[in-house]
Formats: structure tokens, sequence, C-alpha cells
């Protein structure tokens, strides 16, 4: 992970969420809690069958190391990927995450942003005549990689740099790293050599100037956060030279050499990562049983408060999402999360009656479920169309069907772990349209927005034309919507029960299932054209969600961020106002959320169906294990240890 402020990730195959039911309220392990430590030993520490509730600390210095963690993952959504930069899949996220480390900037314990310790040993901030503003750093010098050699200010350097270069583009990676940087333009379109905004000042001191175009910037501290990649073993014979007017690379650094070094099946840091600095290296990956192997990293010095990883080894283990619970119960992985009532319910009752030994922990999502538009192609790039299709579906009863009713619905683009949604929630309710089934409106909508013709271009009558057309420059587009989705219990409800929904209002809603990867490879566009105009999936939304970057329609935007692929001015505009307000003042940019919000809802770019609170069940030998939101298992395995 390059910078703190991060894209949404697409969170595997479509599951439904819930409101807390029976076992207690949400806990406080959500992301506001307080951050204080408490050094008693936690219930669910010395008890089974109990709930978690302690707040996250550091493992007890006694904390022995060992043991291994086995995690599920759902198969057919592990892709070759173990490096950032190309895909946003949770479930390599997970991996990827415990590989990197040693950002500039990290979240503390208390969830506020601020320098990391462990890595910087001094900062200085400086605002220039032009509105800029320069951060000066020095690193720490005992930054080890996990193959024991240093970590320089080179390496922070050549992190933003390659991925801000014409030859990362080339390797079809994301190279808008040093966006927010003074000179990033001029470099990444390769108009200059140097980037002016990047200053080599000694071995483990730079300076990195943010242009005033983006200042203010609500994010800035997480814009900035960067973390190293190992120059010496991703471009073998590059060095970062600095003449005075900004950092640049000498002639070695190539397409060619990153091609080789990066994207080498076998041996590619793409693929293999063989030199990291997070807690945990990777030991092995075979893609075809979809098994990925983490181990410590020896060399790791620890997270901002100094907490290094207890648990030896980590593996993955594939299991189809409706046996999660069996294989938990039979001890061949380490936890489970649900947000299906029906499970919860009957779980819970095996933990009272003692038939299941485990301990459990409530956590607001941060995540929902969504059919995602593609909306810059076909019928989807029309509001009209997508907020019909939220008229056809009757997501209050479906979600009835799927959780037993302990799902919630919402009508903007939020989470219950979003503390901007909390706080404006109220206010939301009472202004935002709540589509629900109307099969009058979606007519109308459809009618509006042009629909009114048949294939002959003459008028559409209901009862004699199927399907809807529109005069789009000329030619008529049939109002046909492609769907792609991977099988589950929800799609497979919706592939019942939708598209006779749709045949009422004139349009065709036709499915196309394929596994994950093939899902994540068309929404990317990865070796494929545009096909399909909706998918079913779930999305992360970060804790540090920049918006602005969601719904800039810049070309290098569309789809890693820009995930809807939408152009509109007005989401634009609000969001690009939403990165500009003052670092701390969030009134002000809680005011301008609740206008996004409104705008979502009338654009509708994808159609959330529901967000709520999930259950974590886990193996009551992992002891300081507490389940909260945005961390998940990645950073609450860091914190614990194995006592069997």
């Amino acid at each position: 992970m390059k910078k703190r402020v991060i894209a949404c990730l697409l969170a595997g195959i479509m599951t439904f969420s819930l409101a807390a039911c029976s076992g207690g309220s949400v806990s406080s392990n959500s992301s506001s809690g307080s951050g204080k430590e408490d050094s008693s030993e936690s219930s669910a520490d010395s008890e089974v069958g109990v709930e978690q509730t302690a707040e996250p600390q550091a493992p007890p210095e006694d904390a022995p190391v060992g043991g291994q963690f086995v995690v599920q993952i759902s198969p057919g959504t592990l892709s070759p990927d173990m490096m950032d930069g190309w895909s946003a899949n949770a479930t390599n996220t997970g991996f990827i995450r415990l590989m990197q480390d040693y950002g500039l900037t990290d979240i503390m314990r208390d969830r506020t942003l601020d320098w990391n310790p462990v890595v910087v040993k001094s900062h200085d901030e400086k605002e220039n005549e032009d509105g800029s503003i320069t951060y000066t750093v020095e690193i720490n010098d005992n930054l080890k990689w996990s193959d024991g050699s240093d970590i320089t200010a080179k390496d922070y350097l050549f992190a933003i740099m390659l991925r801000s270069s014409k030859q990362f583009v080339e390797c079809e990676g994301d190279a808008t790293t040093g966006s927010p940087l003074l000179g990033y333009t001029e470099f990444n379109s390769g108009d200059k050599k140097e980037f002016t905004g990047l200053r080599l000042l000694g071995d483990y001191e730079f300076s990195m100037t943010v242009d005033a175009e983006n200042l203010p910037d609500y994010y800035v501290l997480g814009n900035i956060g960067y973390t190293p990649d190992p120059m010496a073993a991703i471009a073998p014979g590059t060095d970062i030279l600095d003449d005075g007017n900004g950092c640049y690379f000498n002639d070695k650094f190539t397409t060619d050499v990153l091609r080789e070094t990066l994207l080498d099946p076998n041996e590619g840091f793409r693929y293999k990562r063989p030199v990291v600095c997070g807690p945990y290296k990777l030991k092995s990956i075979d893609v075809s049983t979809e098994t990925v192997e983490l181990e410590i990293n020896e060399e790791f010095l620890g997270r901002p408060d100094g907490t290094k990883p207890h648990v030896q080894s980590i593996i993955s283990k594939p299991v189809a999402v409706e046996t999660w619970r069996d294989e938990f119960e039979k001890g061949s992985v380490d936890f489970f999360n649900t947000t299906k009532g029906e499970t919860i319910d009957s779980t819970l009752t095996k933990l009272e009656d003692g038939s299941l030994k485990a301990n459990y922990g409530l956590v607001p999502l941060d995540s929902v479920n969504e059919f995602r538009f593609a909306c810059d192609f076909g019928p989807a790039q029309f509001p009209e169309v997508r907020r019909a299709f939220a008229y056809i579906i009757d997501r209050d009863e479906l979600n009835k069907q799927l959780t037993g009713g302990y799902a919630s619905v919402v009508d903007c683009l939020a989470t219950e772990a979003m503390e901007d949604y909390q706080a404006t929630k109220s206010e939301l309710e009472e202004n935002l349209t709540h589509y629900t089934y109307d099969i009058d409106k979606a007519k109308q909508e459809l009618i509006d927005g042009g629909w009114t013709l048949n294939e002959k271009g003459e008028e559409f009558k209901e009862g004699t034309d199927k399907v809807r057309y529109k005069d789009v420059d000329g030619e008529l587009m049939p109002l046909e919507i492609q769907w792609a989705y991977s099988e589950s219990e929800v799609t497979n409800l919706y592939n019942t029960v939708i598209p006779p929904e749709a045949e009422k209002v004139g349009m065709k809603f036709e499915g196309t299932k394929m596994d994950f990867a093939q899902l994540v490879n068309h929404l990317n566009r990865e070796g494929s054209d545009p096909t399909y105009h909706v998918f079913s999936c779930a999305v992360v939304l970060p804790e540090l969600s920049s918006w602005w970057y969601f719904f800039d329609d810049a070309p290098d935007r569309m789809g890693l961020w820009n995930y809807y692929r939408v152009s509109d001015p007005e989401l634009k505009s609000i969001t690009a106002e939403m990165q500009k307000v003052e670092p701390g003042d969030v009134e002000k940019f809680r005011e301008l959320f609740v206008k996004f919000e409104e705008e979502i809802n009338k654009k509708m770019p994808g159609v959330v169906m529901t967000t709520g609170t999930q259950y974590w069940f886990y193996n009551p030998k992992l002891k300081n294990f507490v389940p909260r939101a945005y961390d998940n298992w990645w950073y609450f395995i860091l914190d614990a240890y194995i006592e069997e």
C-alpha cells in the first residue's frame, strides 16, 4: 500500500450483512473506540463462549511466539497478485498488507492519523510562497528489508517515483501514487525527467512538496503516508540523483528491467514478493490450490506502537462460504465471520450449550453489498435507468428472505462503521429517497429518460412490445442490461426474482455466472472489452475514503479508483470540495458529506443492497484477538498470540 488513503476493495462473493441480533449489542470494537489500553486480561482470553469486548492493544511482553493461523478464503477469489498497484481484491489485500509496512504516517491505536515513530526520526512542515507545503522527513537508520539490507531515503523516493512513472504504466500498473505532489504531471507524462516535488537530502533524509493545487487536503497526512519499495531488487543498477531541481532516475531505469523484475510469473515482485518490509514475508504461493503461506519477518521492528507479530505462520485455505462454519467446527480454519441471522443464532446456541468451543466479536461492517453499474456505456450510463432498476427490486423483502430480517438497507454509499454516516444518519434518512419496489415509478423514470420506443423506432406499447428502446445519437439503443455475478445464495435469488420484474417495465435483465477472478477481470477490463453493465459485488469503503478520487473522471482514475466509471459533474464537484476542507474541520466535511450522499441517492451509480453488523467467531486458542471495524483479520492477528 503506497498511500494510506486507498481505493475501495472488492470484498469477494456477495453476502448479506445484518444488524446485531441475539448475543448482545454492538461492542466497543469499532473505528471510534477510545484506543485506551487496558492491561487487564479480557474474559475472551480466559474463558470460552464469550464475547470479546476488549480494546485492541499490544500483546503482553511474555506472550509466546509460534503457532499457525489458518485463514479461510472464498474459492476463486485469490488472484496471483502479491503486490499492490494492479488489482483491488480484498482476498489478496490481507496478505499484501502483512508484507508491506513502514508507512511514513499511519493510523494509531486511537484511530488518529499521525507520523509513524518507528519510521520517522524527525519531520518538518513548511508553507511556501506559492501555497505549496514541503514536508522534510528524516527516517530512522535501523530499518531493514527482509533480506537484511538497509532501507534508505532512496527506497521511499523510489516507491513514489516508480509508481508515478510512465514505465510503470507500461507495466499496466497504477501510476497515480505521486499525484498530490508538485511536478507529478510532468514526471508522469515523461515531459520532465525530474520529479520537482521530491528532493534527496541525505542517506536517510528527503522532502516532499504537496502542490498548492491540491491544498488544502482533508487527508493530507494520509496522502503522504508513503511506504518504501526495494530499489536495488526491483530496478538493479538504478540510482536516484538530485542536481537541485528534483529527483530523477539514471538511465538504468527502464520498462524492460521492470517487466523482468515485476512481471516474471516465476520470480517477479508482482507475484512472488521476494523482499518485503512488513511483519510477514511470503514463504509460498500456489494459485492453483489457492494456498498462500506467510511467515514472520524477523527484520520487522514493529507497528507504530512497537507491536510485533507473535503468530509464526499464516496460511490460507479455500472454503466455500456455505461450509465456513462446518470447517471451523472441524478445526480446519481458525475463524469464520457471518452476516446471516440463521447462522448467527444457531452458532450462539451451540456456544451456550457447550457443543462448540469458540469466542466471538461483533463488528460494524465497513463494506456494502451492491449492484455496481459501469456508467460509461450502454443503458447503464443513464441515471433514469439506474433509478428504474432500483425501483424494480424489493430490497426490504429480499433482505428478509436472505437474512431473516436482520439486514439493514441504506439508500446511499455508506456503512455502519463510517463515523461520518453515523453522525449524519438522521438528516440523511429525512432527505434521501428510499428506493423500494414500485413498478409505476420505474416505468415513469424510463419514460422521463426517453425510453419510449420499440425496436422499429415506433411508440413502445405495453403488452405488445417486450423491450424499450431509446434514440441515442441517431441510433436505437435497447434497454438490455447484462449482469455479471459469482454464484451464491444471494445471487441465485436475484437471478430468480429480478428478470421477471424487469420484463414488466420493458427491460431485459440477463445474468452471466462466472468465478470471482473473471468478474474482477471484467470489472477492471483486463483483457476484455466493456461487456457487462452491472456487477454483483461487495466493496470495502476505507476508513479514509478518498471520495474525490472515486468520482474523478480523469482517464487514469477510471476503473481502479473510479470503479463506477461515472463521469458526473455534480459528484466530481462536491467531492473535490470535500478534499479541499481544512484538516480537522469535521463540521464542514460532514456538511459536504451530506450533499455528496444526497447526490449519490439521485444518480445511483450503484444500488446498495445492505450493510450492517458482522459476527466473528474464532478459535479460543487465539488470545488478544480483537475483531473491530476497518482492520480485518490481517490486523487482528498482529495483536494476537496462540496458547493451545
